[in-house]
């Protein structure tokens, strides 16, 4: 086993976030590496600047939408006034910097984005008037979920330092899809994944959505052109047994009115053509609904 000293340094920078001031000060964390990293992978070389505004994470397996629906939010907040942009500082790589030129690319275009491959990562940030309200984390899949390992302890180092170490407010965005076409074991492993996640390192001041993503897939969910959001939740609860369950709301007043602890989007990235990526974006109201839970997780 390897037992080299991995460091990844968090420096900040010159921003603002809401409600907090960022000062000058260095930290750097260390933990020992005693993963079999995939090759191309180098986990010495993440950086995480800024310490003080929300990181949302698009948690999710592979295909579930998370990139689509990145650029999908992205380009709406774009249009809503705020501006968005990539992290360059997260990675020093060069593949990285190509990585996040493309990105901004991608948001210019009306082409769907193709499988990302395994060393994919990025840091995008939100900003309006000149504060960062808040930055997403974009991960591979198989750093997310792995049907064959649901415990919480399998993170990849940098993911682990993110999650456990940072003060960062964690938005966790669990994303699940309707018609998910897989056995019905591998949801459960999910909601598994999910349920060790939340257990062993989730903090108070962490906030939570259920995204149910490809809701175009549910037509009974759909009555002249408006989608039913207390069925769709329904749906989800069903396909997905046990997740909502793992938010129930225990305090003895508010469980009166809020029964679980996530916020729940039905969400839909867009209509695509088969075998090109060619596609139609999805309507306003998806991101709108997106965007407004994540302020209220931001705030709350």
């Amino acid at each position: 086993m390897d037992t080299s000293e991995v460091k990844i340094n968090v420096d900040d920078i010159d921003v603002k976030s809401i409600g907090t001031e960022v000062d000058d000060r260095r930290e750097t964390v260390s933990v020992q590496d005693d993963t079999v990293t995939p090759a191309g992978i180098d986990e010495n070389d993440i950086t995480i600047a800024d310490k003080q505004s929300p990181i949302v994470m698009l948690f999710g397996p592979r295909s579930s939408g998370k990139s689509m629906t990145l650029v999908r939010l992205s380009r709406y907040l774009r249009d809503c006034g705020y501006t968005v942009k990539v992290d360059k500082t997260f990675k020093s790589d060069a593949k990285y910097k190509e990585k996040c030129e493309k990105f901004l690319k991608d948001l210019d275009t009306k082409e769907a984005l193709s499988g990302n491959a395994f060393t994919d990562f990025l840091l995008v940030k939100i900003i309006k008037n000149g504060t960062t309200v808040c930055q997403f984390l974009e991960a591979p899949g198989e750093h997310y979920f792995d049907p064959e390992d649901v415990s919480a302890r399998n993170f990849p180092p940098y993911m682990t330092e993110i999650i456990r170490k940072l003060k960062n407010r964690k938005i966790w965005a669990f994303i699940t899809e309707a018609e998910w076409d897989v056995n019905n074991s591998v949801k459960k492993s999910y909601v598994r994944r999910i349920s060790n996640c939340k257990a062993q390192l989730v903090k108070n001041t962490d906030r939570f959505i259920i995204l149910y993503n490809k809701v175009d897939q549910k037509d009974e969910l759909f009555d002249d052109g408006r989608i039913h959001i207390s069925s769709a939740e329904r749906l989800m609860r069903e396909e997905y047994d046990g997740l909502a369950r793992l938010f129930a709301n225990r305090n003895p007043i508010t469980s009166l009115w809020r029964k679980y602890n996530y916020k729940f989007v039905p969400f839909c990235t867009g209509y695509y053509e088969k075998n090109t990526l060619k596609y139609t974006e999805s309507e306003e109201q998806y991101p709108r609904m997106l965007w407004n839970a994540l302020m209220k997780c931001f705030k709350g």
